[in-house]
């Protein structure tokens, strides 16, 4: 199961504290991210990775080269932004598993279980049977980590029914608690056939809803924390979490 890593993005909540240097390198407990994120991939037994990089590309690769922390690291550059949605379809020729996994560059879910993730998938992919009012402009379909917490209006919620077929995804809204987005998926490489070339296209708005409205997009849901690094407070919460330096 090969992982791809999208990290093309400014990171703007950032720049100003680390401008020379991509978001996914931001020191993080005394190590860069990657590093953690790396490490994390490792223990699931991830042995692929593929980074989708776009802004400050040319740091991040002299970073692997010297930091490939035991895996089969490979980049790509996308030559302009392209959103998340289409920075995929622009690695499509790297890939080399299906399904394939699918991170953020920012966040962590240390308590997700990528074997259990796979499995959950491979259940679900074959099962799909459509009706003629739930078209799809390809075969494929994904499968959504997601994880419960607390006060969930601070974030886009996912809804799903008993089957675990996304139903909804909310805007932030008043909620006391919901299931959220964890930014790891599981995706049929058939998906990409969907999307087109060349095209800024976001995952999350596009590509989701459409999958969801389709019946091939499922929830999986895995225990807190959700850990990001978008922003300075982030940062400090992860901190917290994977342990200060001494």
């Amino acid at each position: 199961m090969q992982a791809i890593i999208l990290c093309g993005g400014k990171g703007t909540r950032l720049s100003a504290l680390y401008a020379d240097r991509p978001k996914i390198l931001v020191p993080v407990a005394g190590r860069p991210f990657l590093a953690w994120q790396l490490e994390w991939l490792a223990r699931g037994g991830v042995t692929d990775v593929h980074l989708a990089a776009g802004h400050l590309a040319a740091v991040l690769r002299d970073w692997i080269e010297k930091n490939s922390c035991g895996l089969r690291i490979t980049i790509s550059i996308e030559p302009a932004p392209l959103g998340t949605g289409g920075g995929l379809k622009y690695i499509e020729p790297f890939l080399c598993s299906d399904p394939f996994l699918v991170l953020n560059g920012d966040s962590l879910m240390p308590r997700l279980d990528f074997q259990a993730l796979e499995k959950d998938h491979a259940a679900f992919s074959p099962s799909i049977s459509l009706g003629a009012d739930k078209p799809w402009k390809t075969s494929g379909a994904a499968t959504l980590a997601v994880t419960r917490i607390a006060e969930a209006g601070r974030y886009g919620t996912v809804e799903f029914d008993a089957a675990r077929r996304v139903t909804a995804f909310r805007e932030k809204a008043s909620r006391s608690e919901g299931f959220i987005n964890g930014g790891v998926y599981l995706m049929d490489r058939g998906v990409l056939a969907a999307i087109e070339a060349g095209k800024n296209i976001s995952i999350e708005t596009d590509t989701f809803p459409a999958l969801a409205a389709a019946g091939r997009l499922q929830a999986a849901a895995f225990p807190q924390p959700l850990l990001d690094m978008g922003t300075p407070e982030g940062i400090r919460a992860m901190e917290d979490f994977l342990g200060r330096p001494a």
